[in-house]
């Protein structure tokens, strides 16, 4: 990681430099490898004043803080840093939790939940059409140029109803009944 620091109006100590990549360590837990930090002290109208900017991969951070105190101003500008990239991390990470809400009856792991005793199973859409003869072959094809993602053919060849559907891996599966 480069670590730019750059003082205007002011010298720059030994002492400011490691406050600054101490902190900027503590934004990088959230962050991940930091590409590189550019931090800008200045001087002005008797304010302190830090401003930061950090570039990680496929983000860019930037805070500004003034006092009258610089490690004041490089604490509060740091702070609002790691704040910035903790809420960034929780956007990244809470995107691939799966919240299930457990009120619902839900399918979980291709299983679908019993019923309640007492209730009864209702079937909820109905889709009538006629099932044309075809072989095998002619059904994977009319699958892959439609959006369904099954299709229920007479098979031709052994005068069954069968079942062409897309599987996840992009092939397509058949299932034929065994009488």
């Amino acid at each position: 990681m480069k670590v730019h620091i750059t003082s205007r109006h002011e010298q720059l100590t030994e002492g400011l430099r490691t406050h600054i990549e101490d902190k900027i360590h503590r934004v990088e837990r959230y962050l991940g490898k930091i590409k590189e930090a550019h931090v800008v002290l200045n001087f002005e109208r008797k304010m302190h004043v830090c401003e930061a900017t950090l570039s990680a991969k496929y983000l860019k951070l930037s805070a500004k803080a003034s006092s009258h105190d610089m490690y004041q101003s490089i604490d509060v500008a740091l702070q609002r840093l790691e704040k910035q990239a903790h809420k960034q991390k929780e956007k990244r990470v809470g995107r691939h939790r799966l919240e299930i809400p457990k009120t619902l009856g839900s399918v979980r792991h291709g299983v679908i939940a019993p019923p309640v005793e007492g209730e009864a199973v209702t079937v909820i859409r109905t889709q009538r059409y006629a099932v044309k003869p075809m072989t095998v072959e002619e059904a994977a094809l009319q699958l892959a140029s439609s959006k369904d993602e099954f299709l229920v053919f007479s098979n031709a060849e052994t005068e069954h109803t069968s079942v062409v559907y897309k599987r996840k891996d992009n092939h397509i599966g058949l299932i034929e009944p065994g009488y």
